[in-house]
């Protein structure tokens, strides 16, 4: 599944985005900076549908054998 994901070139982009709204919360949780966390909260679910939508995307790419052995 790894390779999948690496190989498309929609999931690198997306699978960043997630990694960058979840450090934004974070961020704003441990520095009491509310904003940044309100604002990197807003933006998470549209990172993990983009990253929802481009998993399956490629998935659907590869043959089902390997899907079933994997």
């Amino acid at each position: 599944m790894v390779s999948v994901v690496l190989g498309c070139r929609v999931c690198v982009p997306a699978s960043l985005a997630v990694l960058i709204a979840v450090a934004g919360v974070v961020y704003g949780l441990t520095n009491d900076d509310v904003v940044t966390a309100l604002g990197a909260l807003l933006f998470l679910p549209s990172a993990a549908i983009l990253f929802g939508v481009a998993a399956r995307r490629c998935s659907d790419r590869v043959p089902f054998r390997e899907r079933r052995a994997n």
